[in-house]
């Protein structure tokens, strides 16, 4: 799509990760970050640092100031909740300490949804003010969505490939990170592959195991992207244009952009 865009005005037409973990340079195997064509936010912090929605959102915002105003990007995303905070106008919950947070953690211990209650709790105990909806603001850009949502049974093959894949050629990724003496930060620590892979490299993990474990937590994760993008897509305004499709070679496609580029 961005060689397209490119080709259409003449100029390099920028890709922008939005991806929690893809911003992490020790670890690019495990995150699938390996491309065809270069991409921003790409391997930009160490997994010993803290990345946010904030700080994603405000690097985006940096990138695409830089860009020329009037070459189109692409924003290529796979965490919902940060497109949501790139692409739409809404509050983003503050950091909120660890000791904060492990005591809100306590409290809704006996919630119904202790997740959510938490979460609740934690922002009360620090002080913010409530938020709005992470789905109803304006957009912030001029902007075409192309939402790919394959058949789940497609899903879940692409899902065992990439697994077997994470194993076959993270093994000595994972040896160096866990030999390198860099702790990475609890999410990356938990992220999935990351977790499996130490364990592998550690002993603890047969190979098989491992990717038997990434497999599972990655289809689980892809139902919750799935319903995530879903409301995404009934939540955009009536004039955004979207186009669902289950294949990216499907040629309406291109064909839906090329009716949009106004070099």
């Amino acid at each position: 799509m961005a060689e397209t865009l490119s080709e259409a005005y003449g100029a390099h037409a920028a890709t922008i990760a939005v991806d929690s973990m893809q911003v992490y340079r020790e670890i690019p195997v495990i995150t699938n970050q390996a491309r065809t064509r270069p991409a921003e936010l790409i391997g930009i912090v160490s997994v010993a640092e803290e990345w946010t929605v904030a700080r994603h959102r405000g690097r985006a915002e940096e990138t695409i100031g830089s860009l020329p105003a009037r070459v189109p990007f692409v924003l290529d995303a796979g965490t919902g909740m940060y497109l949501n905070a790139v692409v739409l106008d809404v509050d983003i919950a503050p950091r909120v300490p660890p000791q904060l947070r492990a005591e809100a953690q306590r409290l809704a211990s006996y919630a119904e949804n202790p997740r959510r209650e938490a979460r609740r709790l934690e922002l009360e105990l620090a002080g913010a003010r409530e938020r709005g909806s992470i789905w109803e603001g304006p957009l912030r850009y001029d902007a075409v969505f192309l939402y790919l949502r394959p058949e789940r049974q497609d899903v879940d093959r692409n899902i065992r490939a990439r697994s077997s894949k994470i194993v076959r050629d993270g093994t000595e990724e994972a040896r160096h990170l866990l030999k390198s003496g860099i702790e990475p930060n609890p999410s990356v620590r938990e992220a999935i592959g990351v977790k499996e892979m130490l364990l592998h490299v550690s002993g603890n993990l047969s190979a098989g195991e491992a990717e038997d474990r990434i497999c599972a937590r990655t289809r689980r994760l892809a139902r919750r992207q799935i319903r995530w993008f879903d409301k995404l897509a009934s939540s955009l305004p009536s004039n955004a244009p979207l186009l669902v499709a289950e294949d990216p070679r499907d040629k309406k496609l291109m064909h839906f952009m090329h009716g949009r580029m106004d070099p």
